[in-house]
């Protein structure tokens, strides 16, 4: 079994070996993952925030969310 330093090694030899176009868009995939995940967490830091909501409001908020929006 390959270490992950060992896999990031190998990882890091291919980019070296690779075009200036493939590079970029590596590059910018990389960019890409970097960013969802930063949204991901943002989202997440969310989670439980309704879990002590009464009851009641709660369910005034969903049965009248489309009139809301509406307005």
């Amino acid at each position: 079994m390959i270490s992950e330093t060992q896999r990031r090694n190998k990882f890091a030899k291919k980019i070296q070996e690779i075009s200036t176009d493939k590079f970029v868009e590596i590059e910018r995939f990389v960019f890409s993952l970097e960013t969802n995940l930063i949204i991901s967490d943002e989202v997440s830091s969310f989670a439980g925030a309704w879990k002590n909501i009464d009851d009641e409001l709660f369910l005034d908020l969903t049965e009248n969310l489309l009139l809301r929006r509406k307005l």
